[in-house]
């Protein structure tokens, strides 16, 4: 019965450390797949910041879920924000960090993908799980400096979204 018990202990150990490796992966992927995108496109523009943030739709679907098991109040706070003011929301913070990439010199056209450091939180933002990140990146045209900046992802159900980007630093090697 031990043996059992204990094979059974590690199977399952087994598979949680498997899904969680597979949802590291896909967030640092999404993470390299928007730095490569702001690359290509030699700009970070609001669209393509927004095209990489947790849409709203997403986030009342997420609400409505009853499998999320999301409280009331954190309900409200999705329900309660519009189109519009998301919109703005999303425009403030991508705004912040151009304005922070100004500061730095930042050519968007030479960044180039480091890591993606992150921490796990069982309650998170909306009180849902998810992960504090840190994304790394440099810009090939400035040498010895390094660039990172907060991107939480949250879970919704078993797949993890960007929620929120802020504070861009420059980092010396």
């Amino acid at each position: 019965m031990k043996n059992i018990t204990t094979t059974l202990l590690l199977l399952f150990l087994f598979q949680i450390s498997t899904a969680q490796n597979e949802t590291l992966n896909l967030m640092k992927k999404k993470a390299y797949e928007m730095i490569e995108d702001i690359s290509d496109k030699e700009a970070f523009g609001l669209s393509t910041y927004k095209s990489h943030m947790v849409s709203l739709i997403l986030l009342n679907k997420a609400a409505d879920s009853p499998e999320l098991l999301m409280s009331a109040e954190d309900k409200a706070i999705i329900k309660g924000v519009s189109r519009t003011r998301y919109s703005e929301l999303l425009k403030e913070d991508h705004d912040a960090i151009r304005e922070a990439a100004k500061k730095f010199n930042i050519n968007w056209k030479k960044i180039e993908f480091v890591d993606f450091l992150y921490k796990t939180r069982a309650v998170f933002k909306l009180g849902q799980p998810g992960y504090e990140g840190l994304l790394i990146f440099k810009d090939k045209s400035q040498k010895n400096v390094m660039f990172t900046m907060q991107v939480d992802f949250i879970m919704l159900g078993t797949d993890p979204y960007i929620f929120e980007m802020v504070d861009l630093k420059k980092e010396k090697k």
